[in-house]
């Protein structure tokens, strides 16, 4: 059964403004499995041209013992849309290609 799924993910976009590809951000999304979380963020991100790199710190939200603000407020927006894939702010790192 579909629950709600967090994780930390790490992703390639075009160059942001100072040239950086690489960013990490938290997703939110319905999934069964974390291979399913994976491939659904896969799948929205590739509609933006972007590629998932990798994913850490997966798991169901119900298997969280705390949420940060920001995410409860994610997760609260998420539950009313059953094709909900909502990412949070990204953050770029040192990572211009050569």
């Amino acid at each position: 059964m579909k629950e709600l799924w967090t994780g930390r993910v790490e992703v390639l976009t075009p160059p942001n403004d100072l040239g950086d590809t690489k960013a990490f951000t938290n997703v939110v999304t319905w999934a069964s499995s974390e291979q399913e979380f994976k491939d659904q963020v896969a799948s929205v991100f590739e509609e933006y041209g972007w590629s998932l790199i990798g994913v850490e710190e997966c798991s169901p939200v119900s298997a969280l013992e705390s949420l940060n603000e920001e995410l409860s407020e994610v997760v609260e927006r998420a539950k009313g849309y059953p094709k909900a894939c909502i990412y949070m702010t990204f953050h770029y790192y040192p990572s211009k290609p050569t």
